[in-house]
């Protein structure tokens, strides 16, 4: 047993296990290359045109909001791993078999790269066997798992990962190497998503806090500050044709943000490099630093200070924004779902707490670094909920360094109650989730919603299959909810005017305009735009919004069917979607 928790291959395996059980239960959406949510299917959709020669610094999905195209705030950079493995196999075994292979490794091995970082982090805070458990309680994470499964190919499970190999980096002994890496995954990880920089200003806060305690942790963070600024100011190069003349973009790396990087580094550095004895000269460095980032921004983009939806038309934030439920605060989920999710991150809470009132004064430093990025991850899951995931990788350490010492404690006790007392202790904080699920299942009455058949046939409509069979219409424009367009694009040859994806501001506009205004209106902007078809799911959840809040608008007037003459209903295709010609 004891060769078990001391060799690399009992983590190995765990992501090997994990890796064919996800295989093997997602082949269904594998085969159908569909991805788990829109941004995968237009990410996908990406990826083709770039194959297919879209330039390097052009970013525009020309499929929507035609015949404009519409922006898109993605990086390239997380495209190149999957388009280099379809460019080999796609002479092999052809677009589609490539599109699977490729759809499957890359997260796949952005999971194994999650597992083995957090088993090395909880073996050198705790024991190997701590670092078993973390591989198995990273692989039995849902938020974790849902972002890192086959066909995600958006760039989730890449911030996971850098979040993951940023927290690695102060585990690591060489302060030179471990700044260095610690700089590099925050940067690629900022290039990726903008999402990242509360986290980001965090690693950098805490390690600004250990130099002020100490001047000998200035090391690390000016290795830290060195690579971050220097890999960021590679990749907004790299990414922008027109360099730091590019378009200002609040939901992205922009110039602004290049210049704000560049001061606190032009600050920090010379400051980190005099190593000031005093507390007090080292607070001024940083203050200076902050106040000079601050002042850039405040400067150079004032709009950006808030959230990276600033600016965003009030008609699209009520109608669109507003109900993008992963965007919210906690208190507006689903209780039910926000318990599930939550769960790991809670228990990691605790077991922190639990294992800095139970350490050595020797452990102490280790425990509290775990111990402020699972609580900042949490606070954060508070108030953003789609950050979870991050707040689920970090909080798997201290629930695997409890598991470890629990399952001490089970070989050691002869006594039958205490092993299994101690068993279901192990297994509670392994699998915390399911175990709250079924417990609300047998102390609450379950609710059935009353249109729980309506959005299981909305899921069986929007099916990559069910939407394939548009493809038997001539090419033509179509208005389709936000979340059904993605879908149409990858299965189709189809155009659509806009997604759930908010630089396309124009064609989001027009789409909710047309929805909600009366059916006379809605014909003349329909016109405007070139729109061919009207295609829709009755039970997306978009358009019970819209017979909500504006009954007498189109899809009001349609759903009490009273159909305008000017739409010409074609036979439904796929699972029940509805179409209409526009004459």
């Amino acid at each position: 047993m004891n060769r078990l928790f001391t060799s690399r291959n009992s983590v190995l395996a765990v992501w090997f296990l994990l890796s064919a059980s996800l295989v093997f239960t997602g082949w269904s959406n594998i085969g159908a290359r569909a991805g788990w949510d829109p941004d995968d299917q237009l990410r996908l959709v990406q990826l083709r045109d770039f194959l297919n020669g879209q330039s390097w610094f052009d970013n525009n999905q020309y499929r929507l909001n035609a015949p404009f195209g519409a922006p898109m705030h993605w990086s390239r950079l997380i495209e190149l791993p999957l388009a280099a493995i379809i460019y080999m196999l796609r002479p092999l075994v052809g677009q589609p078999a490539a599109e699977m292979v490729a759809g499957s490794i890359v997260p796949l091995a952005l999971f194994g790269g999650v597992i083995c970082l957090l088993a090395r982090i909880a073996s050198k805070a705790g024991s190997p066997a701590a670092g078993v458990f973390a591989a198995i309680i990273a692989a039995t994470s849902v938020p974790l798992v849902m972002q890192l499964q086959p066909m995600r190919i958006d760039h989730h499970g890449w911030q996971i990962f850098m979040a993951v190999a940023a927290l690695a980096s102060l585990f690591h002994a060489d302060a030179r190497k471990a700044g260095i890496a610690l700089g590099v995954a925050l940067a690629v990880w900022l290039h990726i998503s903008l999402e990242g920089a509360p986290m980001a200003a965090a690693f950098f806060m805490y390690l600004g806090w250990r130099w002020l305690v100490s001047a000998d942790e200035g090391k690390r963070l000016g290795f830290a500050i060195a690579g971050f600024a220097l890999s960021s100011l590679l990749l907004f190069f790299a990414s922008q044709q027109n360099g730091i003349n590019a378009a200002l973009f609040c939901d992205t790396v922009s110039p602004p943000h290049i210049w704000a990087i560049i001061t606190a580094a032009v600050i920090m550095l010379p400051g980190l490099a005099a190593a000031p004895v005093t507390r007090a000269l080292r607070v001024l460095v940083i203050v200076m630093a902050a106040a000079g980032t601050g002042f850039v921004m405040v400067t150079l983009a004032p709009d950006c200070l808030g959230d990276a939806f600033a600016n965003l038309d009030p008609l699209v934030r009520e109608y669109w924004y507003a109900n993008v439920k992963e965007g919210l605060p906690i208190w507006q989920q689903d209780g039910r779902t926000a318990s599930f999710l939550l769960a790991g991150p809670a228990i990691g809470l605790i077991c922190c707490t639990l294992l800095l009132r139970a350490a050595k004064i020797e452990n102490k430093g280790r425990l509290s670094t775990i111990t402020f990025f699972v609580g900042y991850g949490c606070l954060l899951s508070v108030f953003v909920f789609r950050t979870v995931s991050v707040a689920s990788a970090y909080a798997v350490v201290p629930a695997a360094l409890i598991a470890g010492h629990l399952f001490v404690r089970f070989r050691n006790s002869p006594v039958p109650a205490v092993r299994i007392g101690t068993v279901a202790i192990i297994l509670a904080i392994l699998v915390p989730g399911a175990l709250l699920n079924a417990a609300l299942n047998v102390f609450q009455a379950k609710q059935v919603p009353s249109d729980v058949r309506a959005e299981q046939q909305s899921v069986k409509c929007e099916s990559a299959a069910s939407v394939a069979k548009l493809a038997q219409l001539p090419p033509g424009n179509m208005l389709a909810p936000f979340d059904m367009g993605p879908m149409i694009l990858a299965q189709t040859p189809h155009k659509v005017v806009a997604s759930s994806h908010h630089r396309n501001a124009r064609g989001m506009y027009d789409h909710i305009r047309i929805f909600r205004s009366r059916p006379d209106v809605s014909h003349t902007l329909l016109t405007a735009r070139g729109i061919n078809y009207l295609v829709l799911c009755a039970g997306e959840e978009e358009l019970a919004f819209y017979a909500k809040k504006d009954p007498n608008g189109l899809w009001g007037s349609i759903k009490r069917g009273d159909v305008p003459g000017w739409l010409e209903a074609l036979p439904d295709r796929g699972e029940g979607i509805k179409v209409w010609r526009v004459r």
